[in-house]
């Protein structure tokens, strides 16, 4: 299990990674790939994509996550940013080999931003990086 002092690291590399890639997470040559099969998908999100959000609107989000894990353990997370990458809410649920479905939730206060990330990443145990992402977008008119 991840230990609360651990996640906002966590949140830091992410989103640190996604600002210097262009929301893509290359290899370097010392980091490992998730384990052959693993695979973590947005199957279901909740307001819809379509919905545009305005600064200041109180959002509840739900995402439905489909994953299958082959080493024995791992985390899949959600991750909400604002254009400039900075973090706006965070949830993860711990996960052991094998598929399955996680709901992950979060709840916040949308920034003056044009537009918010949702990100979900499937971390193994032990592992530095992930190249196992799924996200979506929500286009922020001000308010």
């Amino acid at each position: 299990m991840m230990s609360a002092k651990f996640l906002p690291s966590l949140f830091a590399s992410v989103a640190a990674s996604f600002l210097l890639s262009g929301c893509q997470l290359p290899m370097q040559p010392t980091d490992m790939p998730a384990p052959f099969g693993s695979v973590a998908q947005i199957t279901a999100i909740s307001p819809d994509t379509t919905q545009v959000f305005r600064a200041g609107e109180q959002v509840r989000l739900k995402v439905d996550v489909s994953h299958v894990l082959t080493a024995e353990s791992g985390t899949v997370t959600l991750i909400v940013l604002a254009a400039d990458n900075s973090g706006i809410a965070h949830d993860f649920k711990a996960i052991t080999k094998g598929s399955g479905k996680s709901t992950l939730s979060a709840q916040f206060t949308v920034p003056r931003t044009t537009v918010i990330r949702v990100y979900t990443p499937l971390i193994v145990q032990g592992e530095k990086s992930t190249s196992v992402v799924d996200g979506r977008a929500f286009e922020v008119l001000p308010n």
